[in-house]
C-alpha cells in the first residue's frame, strides 16, 4: 500500500489531496462516531467483563485469520490482530460476531 501511495505522489496524483476522497472519509469517521454514540448503553450489561472475553473467547480465535476476522467484525486487520494477540479487547459491541465465528469455526 506504501509503494502505492508513494509511486502516486510520485507522479503528482496524491488521493490524500481530493476533495471528494476526503469528503468521503469524514463522512465514514463521522458515522461511525454516531454509532458507538448510538451503541453506548447497548452492552452496558457486559461491559468489564473482559476477564470472561479473554478465558472463553480469546483462545478460540487463533484458529480464524485476520481476513475472517475482520470480515466479522468490520475492524481494521490491524485491530484484529491486535485483539488475536491479546493486546486489545474488543468493545462488546463485536463480542457477539466473534463468539458467532468462534463457535461456527470450533464447531
Amino acid at each position: 500500500m506504501r509503494k502505492a501511495l508513494a509511486a502516486q505522489v510520485a507522479a503528482g496524483e496524491d488521493p490524500r489531496k481530493d476533495s471528494e476522497v476526503n469528503r468521503r472519509r469524514a463522512a465514514a469517521i463521522s458515522e461511525g462516531h454516531r454509532r458507538n454514540r448510538d451503541r453506548s448503553g447497548e452492552h452496558a450489561s457486559n461491559r468489564g467483563d473482559e476477564a470472561w472475553f479473554r478465558r472463553e473467547v480469546l483462545p478460540k480465535l487463533d484458529s480464524s485469520s485476520l481476513t475472517v476476522i475482520s470480515a466479522a467484525t468490520g475492524l481494521s486487520l490491524a485491530a484484529c490482530s491486535r485483539i488475536r494477540s491479546g493486546k486489545r479487547v474488543p468493545d462488546p459491541r463485536h463480542w457477539e460476531a466473534l463468539v458467532a465465528l468462534v463457535e461456527e469455526t470450533n464447531s
